[in-house]
């Protein structure tokens, strides 16, 4: 019996020396390029726990896009006004987040003007001005005042407004991604979906993942967090931003790139949104000392880089 718990203390031991490698996978996920870098004890843990990471993205995009004509986002835009409909629980979660961050904010992010986004897209498509929306919200109210929440639930007035999580899809992902790297014990992570990030715990001797940024801007040292950035330097049409003023149906002039540091990735997507609306200053106040949310100038690099080590692409 002694010379058996001896072996098990030896091979716990041996375990414990082991040291972490980095290793890092790519794949395109929710129409950009997803990327995981991670430190697990082995190449086998590695693989398997970026394959369920991945696999998690997946089933994220499946429920929230609003261009697969079989998702649930855009399966309620044929839904019933005035009646309560119950929701999976990944599209609950985004509603959750995305609810509490249009009431933050004065109804300065909504991700209820899905209509008005697939209309920008499609005038981008034809290189013309992006249709305006103000009469339609001054007729109808702006989407975010149609809609209700309650755990599971949400409820339409209306017109049904069209759901969009363009604004909050890949910060969600990015922590659903996470919680499965951390399921499969790897703690020492981070997900980057189009430059949405999901940040765990430091790596091995360090004290953050470093996160440059653009235009010679500090570079960041963080873990345990989410960051994004929004601007309007990469979409934009007819001198217009892609983002939507939500409370009147106008599209942004373009504006400067603003990044968010926030708990999740969600939040810190959701809230860049906002703060191109807002500005920074102002997001600031609304947010009136948050706990947790940092608003800083500026971009991340591209692409946004970490430890580096082994890598490999998918």
């Amino acid at each position: 019996m002694i010379q058996t718990i001896v072996l098990l203390i030896l091979a716990f031991l041996a375990g414990c020396d082991q040291v972490l490698r980095v290793s890092e996978y790519s794949r395109i996920r929710m129409g950009t390029r997803a990327r995981i870098v991670l430190y697990a004890q082995t190449e086998a843990v590695a693989i398997e726990a970026s394959d369920a990471a991945f696999a998690r993205i997946e089933a994220i995009e499946a429920v929230l896009s609003d261009w697969r004509p079989e998702s649930e986002a855009v399966s309620l835009r044929q839904a019933a006004p005035r009646v309560w409909h119950a929701v999976s629980d990944d599209l609950d979660r985004a509603i959750q987040i995305g609810h509490a961050v249009w009431k933050a904010t004065g109804g300065a992010f909504d991700f209820s003007c899905g209509e008005m986004t697939a209309s920008w897209r499609r005038s981008r498509g034809l290189g013309e001005p992006p249709v305006e929306w103000a009469e339609m919200f001054a007729r109808a109210g702006p989407p975010g005042a149609r809609i209700r929440v309650q755990p599971g639930a949400l409820w339409f007035e209306s017109p049904v407004p069209w759901l969009d999580f363009g604004g909050i899809g890949k910060g969600l992902a990015a922590d659903a991604a996470m919680e499965t790297l951390r399921a499969y014990g790897v703690s020492s992570a981070l997900v980057d979906i189009g430059g949405d990030l999901a940040i765990g715990a430091s790596p091995p001797s360090h004290t953050g993942w470093a996160i440059r940024r653009s235009n010679g801007l500090p570079t960041l040292y963080l873990s345990e967090c989410g960051v994004a950035t929004s601007g309007s330097s990469e979409q934009h049409t007819g001198g217009r931003s892609h983002i939507l003023e939500p409370r009147s149906g106008q599209w942004m002039p373009l504006h400067a790139d603003i990044t968010i540091v926030a708990p999740t990735a969600a939040e810190a997507d959701a809230f860049a949104s906002a703060a191109c609306v807002l500005g920074a200053d102002s997001l600031r106040a609304a947010l009136g000392g948050r706990e947790g949310i940092v608003v800083l100038p500026g971009a991340l690099s591209k692409p946004t880089p970490a430890c580096q080590g082994d890598s490999s692409e998918q």
